[in-house]
């Protein structure tokens, strides 16, 4: 199973909560990937797609005890793996599934009476914190997505809207647009101060977050403790090896500036002795020549330490760029 197969699983095990609760996430599931028939005779019947057993059996009992029916749910094949699934939780009951859309606050009236479908989160979600939490949730388990965390951070809703089907062009029912619908669902996120996106990809909008922060304070947001856990855990030993990493490069990096400064001095040191003699040098130079070519791999600081009496970094490097300028000298005679 998939990182976000694991984390849907594990979601749809969470208790059910209050039946304002149970109410928002179904209406979040209905408004993310629910799809509406409509009859000539006005007649609707709700059709939620989902290709997670644990969703569509979320789903299932979320109607079975706000509406006290049992819905259908049907099994499909679908074109992308041989033995890949679709389970569609069905509604065919046009008077209940009028009342779900009008309790879901997906289905509403204007003042002439006139029936018109949401296309962005219904305002009483808003309202109260626990339900708009159970609204997101409900929008996750329904189109979401998220990409194992060991690989990358991305978390994505794929705006797939209400999708609202009319055998009678007398109905007035307007279908709701996905690009205002993930619209409001970035405000709502906005307002928790998570950083997330929307653009648009082939036929659909997606609203998607990039950043590890952001991604783990949705998880939190939607109640996914677990799989915020183990996020975070996965977080903390990336950052353990992208630190080791970077101080492993820059401790390398240092020790090839020091090999390639020795070899400078050290062939620096040779044309000397070859060409003026290292016994012609003052004192001070003439020790430090003969430590750098007896310590060939040692730093400036151990080059120091080894001299009698003890010189710091600053006189070790003064003394050396005495030597390379004799050096440079001799190479222009």
């Amino acid at each position: 199973m998939t990182f976000s197969a694991i984390l849907k699983k594990d979601l749809s095990k969470l208790p059910y909560g209050s039946i304002a609760c149970q109410r928002a996430e179904l209406s979040g599931m209905i408004g993310a990937v629910g799809t509406i028939h409509i009859e000539q005779s006005g007649a609707m019947t709700i059709s939620i797609k989902t290709e997670n057993p644990a969703v569509a059996a979320r789903c299932y009992q979320l109607i079975k005890s706000l509406y006290q029916i049992k819905p259908k749910i049907k099994i499909e094949k679908t074109r992308k793996f041989k033995e890949h699934r679709a389970y569609r939780v069905v509604v065919d009951q046009p008077w209940t599934a009028k009342i779900i859309l009008e309790d879901c606050q997906i289905l509403s009236y204007n003042a002439n009476g006139q029936a018109f479908f949401a296309n962005q989160v219904p305002e009483p979600f808003i309202k109260q914190q626990n339900q708009t939490k159970a609204y997101i949730r409900g929008v996750f388990l329904g189109c979401g997505s998220i990409s194992n965390p060991e690989k990358t951070y991305h978390l994505e809703l794929v705006g797939k809207k209400t999708t609202i089907t009319k055998k009678s062009d007398r109905s007035p029912v307007v279908a709701g647009e996905q690009c205002a619908y993930l619209q409001s669902i970035k405000t709502i996120l906005d307002g928790y101060e998570i950083k997330s996106n929307l653009i648009h990809r082939k036929a659909h909008w997606v609203l998607y977050l990039k950043e590890g922060s952001s991604v783990a304070d949705f998880l939190s947001v939607i109640g996914a403790h677990r799989g915020l856990l183990e996020m975070e855990n996965i977080r903390i030993v990336k950052e353990m090896r992208n630190d080791v990493n970077r101080q492993v490069n820059c401790e390398t990096a240092n020790l090839n500036k020091t090999i390639a400064a020795a070899y400078d001095q050290v062939a620096d040191i040779m044309l000397i002795k070859e060409q003026f003699g290292l016994k012609n040098l003052p004192k001070n130079l003439y020790d430090i020549a003969e430590l750098r070519l007896n310590y060939p791999d040692a730093s400036i600081k151990e080059l120091g330490e080894r001299l009698d009496p003890p010189v710091g970094k600053s006189g070790v490097y003064h003394r050396l760029k005495k030597l390379n300028q004799i050096a440079a000298d001799l190479k222009q005679r």
